[in-house]
């Protein structure tokens, strides 16, 4: 069977995904109303028809306080301890329906008002959740069914008891003077970046946007068989890695960008001393794969802290000794100064920054981070990906490839630029394009070898 063939097959599959499905202690259905699709999270124990149950529980937990400790409890330690306070109780329910396990979950996610939220937090098949505004209902990004609606509206009280446990597993504050927060919200059971603003700088009330953070990423085959990429254009980014040429992959946000980088930071050697630097650990821990990788978390744009930023950990790269270096979302003038300091000093690596255009990143780079034209020259490869957006899901392409040559004396109007692929090539086409101008046309033979066993590695996951 074909790799093309193998492709349709699969999403043919994909357009017979049942659209109902259980996960953790709640019944998910996707209903198609007038059109429009909803996505709806029913619990297996619904407590609302369970009060005396519920208010006898909670009882049982308030007279438990001493057992609970002083100490703040992280979530999966809360969870552990509740459990261990109320599930002799639990056990002795007459005709449990549901695992007794499962059963205290939805407890504790009742019990510390989450339960609203949580099915979109534990479901692998949610990618991004979104609020706009008090009173509005949340609605999210589906990894088959793309964006649905929910009837879901958070309470004054739910939207605060949020904040609670998310302040409980960070130090932050919020105030008028720093109304915004970003942090990672990781448990045995999801994890997640969230970005929430406050008023004043949201009128209308609180407002968030959660990231889903893959658990298990996705590899090149995976990509490839997303149409993120072709294989031949695998093939080239993994020849660019191992010659330690410097990748910049750029797109709007939500475009796939870390996931790129990610399934390609993976074709490293395992003796190459790795540092990754970033305010959301997006990067996978590769440690127990036997690679030698250093992670390094800074304070984000939100953080009330500025201790530990950005711009001086990438500084300070240059005095850890570093063979590949990981820096994601290069964003200020601040960041993108230290970056292209410690590319101009020979480190090599993969970066990742929002724009949806090379010309737009190289101008914005120039005329309002102060980049110099020639320092651009530092930069080998910048691949262009976007994030295709259809009524029933979203397509992330690499939709462009270029190389930078620094042999090129045509600093104006970025002349230095030579494109070596886009999403109108064919292989033939991009293979060809490669063999003339690419400064790895000498690598052209093994290009292809290793397309034709990623094409094979697919064929064989996907048969």
């Amino acid at each position: 069977m074909t790799s093309s063939n193998c492709l349709q097959e699969e999403k043919h599959k994909l357009n017979e995904i049942e659209k109902e499905y259980i996960i953790r202690g709640f019944k998910i259905k996707l209903i198609e109303e007038d059109e429009v699709l909803f996505y709806k999270a029913l619990p297996l124990i619904d407590f609302n028809q369970e009060p005396l149950l519920f208010a006898e529980l909670s009882a049982l937990i308030r007279n438990s306080q001493n057992r609970l400790g002083k100490e703040i409890l992280k979530f999966d330690e809360l969870v552990d301890t509740v459990k261990s306070i109320c599930m002799w109780k639990i056990l002795e329910i007459d005709n449990l329906k549901i695992d007794p396990e499962i059963f205290a979950e939805l407890f504790i996610y009742r019990l510390i008002k989450i339960d609203k939220i949580i099915p979109f937090l534990i479901d692998h098949n949610v990618n991004e959740i979104y609020l706009d505004q008090k009173d509005s209902p949340i609605y999210l990004d589906h990894q088959s069914f793309g964006r649905c609606n929910t009837v879901v509206v958070l309470e004054e009280e739910e939207l605060k008891a949020l904040l609670t446990r998310i302040k409980l597993e960070h130090p932050i504050t919020i105030s008028t003077k720093k109304p915004s927060l970003k942090v990672e919200f990781q448990t045995r059971l999801f994890h997640s970046r969230i970005s929430m603003d406050f008023p004043p700088l949201s009128p209308n009330g609180p407002t968030f946007n959660i990231r889903k953070l893959k658990r298990n990423p996705l590899t090149l085959v995976d990509l490839i068989n997303l149409d993120t990429l072709p294989s031949y254009v695998a093939s080239f980014l993994i020849e660019a890695i191992q010659k330690r040429l410097n990748i910049t992959i750029i797109g709007e946000p939500n475009a796939g960008k870390t996931t790129l980088a990610n399934a390609l930071d993976l074709y490293t050697p395992k003796h190459w001393r790795k540092i990754a630097i970033e305010d959301a650990i997006e990067s996978i821990n590769q440690s127990s794969m036997g690679y030698k990788q250093l992670s390094i978390q800074v304070d984000s744009f939100e953080s009330n802290k500025s201790v530990h930023t950005k711009t001086t950990e990438i500084l300070k790269l240059l005095h850890r000794s570093p063979d590949w270096i990981y820096l994601g979302e290069i964003q200020s003038r601040e960041h993108t100064q230290a970056m292209f300091e410690a590319l101009n000093a020979g480190l090599k690596g993969i970066q990742t920054a929002h724009s949806d255009s090379v010309e737009k990143i190289l101008r914005r780079w120039e005329n309002l981070h102060k980049i110099a034209r020639t320092d651009f020259l530092s930069l080998n490869i910048i691949v262009v990906m976007k994030r295709e957006i259809t009524q029933s899901t979203f397509v992330r392409k690499v939709v462009d490839v270029y190389e930078v040559n620094p042999d090129n004396d045509k600093i104006s109007n970025y002349g230095f630029l030579r494109k070596i692929y886009d999403d109108t090539m064919n292989e033939e086409q991009t293979l060809e394009r490669i063999k003339e101008k690419s400064f790895l046309s000498t690598e052209l033979t093994e290009i292809i070898k290793r397309s034709k066993m990623l094409n094979k590695e697919y064929e064989e996951t996907w048969r």
